[in-house]
């Protein structure tokens, strides 16, 4: 039964560990980000998908404001582009 038991907490667990569907972002915003960061190069792609999977349109484009006044890059951009390198992504 305790085998049981622990089967099913692992597989909710596990069921939350999921991507994310990507979020919506209009085309402009892909081709600003595609503007500095190239589709063809695996890395850029895969940050792409990772940055629409982990944040909104509003917080990317937040994040965008802070890096331009500030000069302060958001966690979730710096982890998705480290994602993607340590995935071999190059």
């Amino acid at each position: 039964m305790r085998g049981a038991f622990v089967a099913i907490c692992a597989a909710v667990l596990m069921a939350g560990c999921g991507q994310h569907e990507a979020y919506d972002y209009p085309a402009p915003a892909r081709a600003q980000f595609e503007a500095s960061c190239p589709p063809s190069s695996k890395v850029c792609a895969c940050t792409w998908d990772q940055i629409t999977r982990s944040m909104t349109y509003e917080d990317y484009q937040a994040a965008l404001t802070r890096y331009n006044e500030r000069g302060l890059m958001d966690p979730k951009i710096t982890h998705a582009r480290t994602v993607c390198l340590e995935r071999g992504e190059h």
